[in-house]
């Protein structure tokens, strides 16, 4: 039997060179399994259907050109070459591109990519920054050469004339878009008041315009960055739908207000960044405040502090003239008789019941004495009279001491009441100096000017006087 003689690797070499040239060009589709990615590089899997299976390779290259990420479960459709890997002898598809079925790859990678990132919680509540309500500089990221920024400093112009922005060009679509866009971002954060890395600085100071620098800062960075593109198709607007970007503006220390598109439009950056504004006109609505409004809010409060100033001082006043006119400020002397007074009348009262009990004592001995002999009664009416004396003593002692503890107390009592008294100022010799129109105290030489009528309190009376000259405590003359 004539028959060619073949070693392994050439048998397999033949076999290769002959699928390769037989399949060269073609598409496959089924679903994807056993997905193997070797050093986040090359890509391993198995393309099945219901009664078959084929080994897939993707190399690095072919899949830094996919838009979405191939995973288990996927439907996709793949296009390339079969092959053998002459090692094991096993044949392969070698995958140049890949399409998922039934939906598109942006649409695709955009919803793996959200998923991935709200899973890594870029999108809490609680990692996002509040926007200051007065920035001292705004940062915006977008292409000069658009409709969007005319839009943003007419918003701002209309709100807070002396705005300070702060432009940063970048391509808002294309292949180096996402770049710009983390290098643009970067730069802000770095600002420090010059118009370095492509920046121009509008509106800076009490106009409105444009200028190459804006001097040395600190590097502090702007206090807010807009990120703004106007509208456009999913592919339009892919830049801002990037891992690169959403993982900078997460990390950014500055807040972040995302104005990308129109207002059905929505990016994974309107999730990651702190704030989403429907279009790039109403983020600069939400950036900075209303200023006009601003001050009549501030208006208003003042107005109202000013009112309870007033009703405050207006009721204070009240209060002392109602002080002033009491009797016990102008006559403190009036308790301490009072107290006097139910003293006599207490001691009164208890003389006249003793006297009373000791006339009505002496009736009844003196009519038992004549029913009784003399001598054996007289020492026993010796021995009761002088134990109602001494019941008498000890009965006025007890009440006398009670009276003076009183007497004390009220006195304590009534010396606090007049060293706090305001009338007891005037007694010792000092004087309170009113307006004459309104009765409002004065507390120093500013709250009253030359020539003006004043109302001298003195402890006997009212002088009315009037101002001849200011001198203040450095005895120089005031006019």
């Amino acid at each position: 039997m004539d028959s060619k003689i073949y070693t392994v690797s050439s048998l397999n070499l033949k076999i290769k060179n002959s699928l390769e040239s037989g399949f060269s060009n073609l598409g496959v589709e089924g679903e994807v399994s056993n997905f193997y990615c070797h050093n986040n590089r090359h890509l391993y899997f198995d393309l099945k259907d219901d009664n078959s299976k084929i080994k897939v390779v993707m190399f690095y290259e072919a899949k830094k050109k996919l838009g979405f990420e191939i995973e288990d479960g996927l439907h996709i459709l793949l296009s390339g070459y079969i092959s053998v890997y002459e090692k094991r002898g096993d044949y392969q598809l070698i995958a140049l591109d890949a399409e998922p079925v039934g939906k598109g790859s942006l649409a695709l990678a955009y919803e793996q990519l959200k998923l991935k990132l709200k899973e890594k919680g870029y999108f809490e509540e609680i990692s996002k920054k509040a926007i200051p309500t007065i920035p001292k500089a705004i940062g915006l990221v977008t292409s000069t050469g658009g409709a969007v920024i005319r839009d943003i400093i007419t918003v701002l112009s209309k709100r807070f004339e002396n705005f300070h922005l702060i432009v940063r060009n970048v391509s808002v679509q294309g292949l180096s878009a996402s770049r710009e866009i983390c290098e643009a971002i970067d730069d802000l954060c770095e600002f420090d008041g010059g118009a370095g890395a492509g920046g121009t600085v509008v509106g800076s100071g009490e106009g409105t315009g444009a200028s190459a620098g804006a001097g040395s800062g600190s590097g502090a960075g702007v206090d807010v960055i807009i990120l703004a593109r106007g509208g456009g198709s999913l592919e339009d607007l892919w830049a801002f739908n990037t891992q690169e970007v959403a993982q900078k503006v997460f990390e950014c220390s500055i807040p972040v207000i995302s104005a990308i598109g129109h207002e059905t439009d929505f990016t994974i950056c309107d999730f990651v960044a702190d704030i989403r504004a429907a279009t790039p006109s109403v983020a600069a609505q939400i950036v900075i405040c209303d200023k006009n409004e601003t001050i009549k809010k501030i208006n208003s409060l003042l107005g109202r502090i000013k009112n309870n100033l007033e009703k405050n001082l207006s009721k204070s006043r009240q209060d002392l003239r109602y002080l002033s006119d009491r009797r016990i400020f102008k006559k403190p002397q009036t308790i301490l008789l009072n107290f006097w007074q139910s003293h006599d009348t207490a001691g009164k009262k208890l003389a006249d019941e003793a006297k009373s009990k000791i006339q009505s004592k002496k009736a009844a001995f003196g009519s038992l004495q004549i029913l009784l002999d003399e001598k054996p009664i007289a020492g026993r009416i010796a021995l009761n009279k002088m134990s109602v004396n001494n019941d008498l003593f000890r009965l006025s002692s007890g009440e006398k001491n009670k009276l003076e503890s009183l007497k004390n107390r009220v006195g304590v009592l009534l010396k606090d009441m007049d060293s706090k008294s305001p009338v007891s100022v005037l007694q010792k010799g000092f004087a309170l100096v009113l307006k004459k129109d309104n009765e409002k105290i004065i507390r120093s030489i500013d709250d009253a000017s030359v020539d003006e009528q004043l109302q001298i309190l003195l402890r006997d009376g009212i002088l009315l006087s009037k101002i001849l000259e200011k001198i203040s405590k450095n005895t120089k003359a005031v006019d």
